[in-house]
This record gives structure tokens, C-alpha cells and sequence, in this order.
């Protein structure tokens, strides 16, 4: 049976300052598949746009890891014009691929500000001056704003990567029974520090059979969209409760996910992030994470539910708000039949030495999100039977 299979997808946000200015240019996309198909479409998205941008096409290309082409690139069908607001499907192109190729989807923006998008960190996306669709051996340019993005980097002390614009999922049609797995959560997913390991173990234990999407926003919340006081305005995406059927839903292929969310509905509030009212109700917000999960098993998912990691040690923490980390991970232990699986996230990473701490060693220099090691210590505690086929 023939499905559309995801085998690279991301969550739209409002690029903020991060945004691309206007100009023509070419943003080629690297992939390594892990499921096969033969024919390949892709979902472009303009949602957070504030006006149209005119494309001058799309086309497929099998390539290596560094972007030069490795055979005939293959036009796909898309519109001219990209409406602020608006998400398009393109046409098919036949291109047949094994789990392990590498290829790549190049789009040329001829006018317009691409403001929608994501900081991506499951592919590598070059920037091309002009329509460089077709160019072999591709030249990427440098930009001020990637001076600005490491500045912020250095002194949030986070792992910000190069935004993706506009391409927002790349599918498959797989003729072997494929299927992917959706990441759903914020900064601490979005990151990969645990979701590439994890990727890879999958890769390992499954070959061919599934592709990890990461559907992870930076500093997402369950409960709110973007504060109205934090300066990038929608660089925080929508609410998780409102972004569910978008990012996950609506895709049949999704057959399994994981639920990493509500660390950022404690840490904001009180904030630069959000106002002090914005202090959620442990019960509303636990609920809401219930939700999240009833609605992915109604539609056929499992669901793997994660406790709250400590983040005590970060700089917007409080007393109050690792007490209420506390109570949230309580409420989920208790409840954890309301997910097909709970993972104890919290419980994997906890310093057992000091209660509402998270271990220093496996924490980046802004002691919240994971680093390598963190990371590397979260996918390895997943069990991988959970997905068994």
C-alpha cells in the first residue's frame, strides 16, 4: 500500500529577527531519508508571513551531505506567489530513494521577506544567491544576521541554529509500510541534542521503517502563544494546544509521539518571556497535557508522555516555580495511564544528590538545555520496544 510518508518536517514560527530580507535567493535543503519512496512533494508555508512572497520554483535532486548534485534535478509543480498566511503542497516528481540517500530540495524566493519558519536543527540549509536551483556545485553566501544569530547564541548562551524559511514538510510516497514519529515539544527537543541520538537509535533498531519529525518549538508553551511582552514577537509559535492538529493531525502517517511540553509554561511567567499573571494553574496545565495526549490516541497515535525536566538552576528559576515543576510531575506520575507510555524524563536526568536540579554535567551553559552528554543520556534511556511495529 502506497502512503505519503513525512521524511523531514519542522513547526512554523515567526523568524522574528532572524527573517530573511528581500532578494532573490535559493535555500537548498539537505536531507538523509530514512524511509524510501519513489516520488517526492513538498509543503511550503508562508503562515507567519506578513505579505507575499513570489517563488521562482522548486525542484528535487539527489545529492551528498555537502549539497552537490548527484543527478538530474526534477521540477516540481508550485505556485508563482506564496499569500502572507498561506500553505501550499506542490506537485509530485519521481525520484527514487533508499533509507540512507541523501538529497536535497532546492526553492528560489525571487521577491518577498520570508518570515515564516523555524531555527531547524535536523538538516543543514544553504543559502544560494539568485535562482541556483540547478547549480551542481553550490556556493553558499553569508548574511549580517548570522553575525546577529551567534550574538545571540553567545549571550543567551543557547544553541540557536540557521533558520529554515518556508519549507515546512518534505514527503515520500513509500511503498514498504513506512511511518513517522513526531516530536512534539519546545527548545529541549527542538534542539537535537536528544532527538538526533534518538534518531539514530530508531534508524538502527528499525531500518527503513520510520523517520523521527521534529515538531519541537523554541520556548513553546501548552497553555499561551507568545507573550506580548517578549520582543520577538511569535518566535515562541502558537500555544501547543492550538498547533497539535497542524504540526501532528493532520498527517496519516504519524503513527507514534512523544510529548515533551509545559517546562516553558512554568519558566516564563515572572520573566523577560512573560508576564507575572501568566503563572499557569497546575491542574488547568496538566489537563491541557492530558488533551494533548487524548487527541493524538483518538486519532490513532501512541503517545509517549515526559515528565518536566528540573531547571532550577537556569536563570528565570524560582523557589515557586520548581515547587510547581514538582506538583506538575506528580500530577503526570500519578496519571500516567492517560499516555500509552509515561517516560520519566525528569527522573533520568535529576542530580540525586539535590532535589529540583537537573545533573550540571549534562546541562549547556545556559543550564537548562541538554548538551551532548544530556542528550546522549536521554535517547539512550528511551525504550525503542515501546515502537515496536
Amino acid at each position: 500500500m502506497e502512503q505519503w510518508v513525512q521524511t523531514w518536517g519542522q513547526s512554523h514560527t515567526a523568524l522574528s529577527a532572524f527573517s530573511f530580507g528581500n532578494g532573490c535567493r535559493t535555500f537548498r535543503l539537505l536531507i538523509n531519508t530514512a524511509v524510501s519512496g519513489h516520488r517526492v512533494r513538498v509543503r511550503l508555508s508562508n503562515i507567519h508571513g506578513a505579505s507575499p512572497v513570489t517563488l521562482g520554483g522548486v525542484c528535487v535532486a539527489k545529492c551528498d551531505e555537502n549539497g552537490v548534485l548527484c543527478g538530474d534535478s526534477v521540477d516540481l509543480d508550485a505556485p508563482q506567489r506564496l499569500a502572507a498566511g498561506e500553505t501550499v503542497v506542490t506537485g509530485s516528481g519521481k525520484l527514487r530513494l533508499q533509507p540512507g540517500e541523501w538529497f536535497c530540495v532546492s526553492l528560489c524566493v525571487k521577491e518577498g521577506v520570508p518570515e515564516s519558519g523555524n531555527l531547524e536543527n535536523t538538516a543543514r540549509c544553504l543559502v544560494l544567491s539568485g535562482d541556483s536551483r540547478h547549480v551542481i556545485f553550490p556556493h553558499p553566501t553569508t548574511r549580517f544576521k548570522e553575525t546577529v544569530r551567534k550574538a545571540a547564541c553567545k549571550l543567551l548562551r543557547m544553541h540557536l541554529k540557521p533558520p529554515v524559511p518556508l519549507l515546512e514538510t518534505v514527503e515520500l510516497l513509500n511503498e514498504t509500510g513506512a511511518s513517522s514519529i513526531a516530536v512534539f515539544g519546545d527548545s529541549l527537543s527542538q534542539q537535537g541534542f536528544w532527538t538526533q541520538p534518538f534518531e539514530r537509535r530508531i534508524r538502527d533498531a528499525y531500518p527503513g521503517i520510520y523517520s523521527v519529525i521534529n515538531r519541537a518549538v523554541n520556548g513553546n508553551r501548552v497553555l499561551r502563544d507568545t507573550s506580548p511582552v517578549f520582543p520577538f514577537k511569535g518566535f515562541y509559535g502558537v500555544r501547543g494546544v492550538n498547533r497539535l492538529q497542524r504540526d501532528v493531525l493532520q498527517y496519516p502517517d504519524v503513527t507514534h509521539a512523544i510529548l515533551e511540553l509545559g517546562v516553558n509554561d512554568l519558566i516564563q511567567y515572572a520573566s523577560i518571556s512573560g508576564k507575572p499573571q501568566e503563572k499557569p494553574d497546575i491542574n488547568v496545565l496538566c489537563e491541557a497535557i492530558f488533551s494533548l495526549s487524548d487527541r493524538m490516541r483518538a486519532n490513532g497515535i501512541r503517545v509517549m508522555g515526559c515528565t518536566l525536566v528540573n531547571f532550577r538552576d537556569c536563570i528565570d528559576a524560582t523557589d515557586e516555580k520548581a515547587d510547581l515543576c514538582d506538583q506538575v510531575n506528580a500530577v503526570l506520575r500519578a496519571n500516567a495511564d492517560r499516555f500509552d507510555r509515561l517516560f520519566d524524563l525528569n527522573a533520568v536526568v535529576a542530580d540525586p544528590e539535590k532535589p529540583q536540579h537537573t545533573r550540571l554535567d549534562y546541562l549547556g551553559k545556559d543550564k537548562l538545555h541538554f548538551n551532548i552528554l544530556g542528550g546522549t543520556a536521554v535517547a539512550d534511556a528511551i525504550d525503542l520496544r515501546f515502537f515496536a511495529p
